[in-house]
């Protein structure tokens, strides 16, 4: 399983709202579950994360995550495109505009640590951050990332 396989049109959130940090992540949360427990876990998994230091990847870009799910095939991933910029308190002092949140299992597998590189690799391209931020659709959204996926793949070949 790749990161790319993990992507739907759905799980793109356009012009979401930015208060702090805390209700990104509550936010966040329930985009990802509708159940409250799974919420819960999900919401204090990214709090956990983010007390070992700051999920900002730079160039406005964060990608909370967190180790919470009890499946060990499940993740789940949203991303969500702020409305505003907003004080993530990145090392690089950029404010955030994009944000990628990955929820996984509780028992890490190597292929859940490939989707996460990936996931790095592929949002700390600026390009991309500049295509999200300009795009209007979700669909808009997967094609930029299709697109950009490919790039990085032709890239390590």
């Amino acid at each position: 399983m790749k990161f790319i396989d993990l992507f739907e049109k759905d799980d793109i959130q356009l012009n979401a709202p930015f208060i702090s940090k805390k209700r990104l992540f509550e936010y966040l949360a329930q985009l990802m579950s509708s159940d409250e427990r799974v919420q819960m876990a999900i919401y204090q998994s990214f709090v956990e994360r983010e007390k070992l230091g700051n999920t900002s990847l730079g160039n406005g870009v964060a990608i909370p995550h967190g180790t919470c799910l009890e499946s060990d095939r499940e993740v789940i991933i949203r991303l969500v495109k702020l409305s505003t910029e907003a004080d993530y308190e990145s090392l690089d002092e950029v404010p955030v505009r994009v944000v990628l949140a990955i929820a996984f299992p509780v028992k890490i597998k190597p292929f859940h640590q490939q989707i996460m590189k990936e996931a790095v690799a592929l949002f700390k391209q600026h390009i991309l951050y500049k295509g999200v931020i300009q795009a209007e659709s979700q669909k808009e959204i997967i094609q930029l990332i299709l697109e950009m996926h490919q790039q990085c793949n032709n890239w390590s070949s």
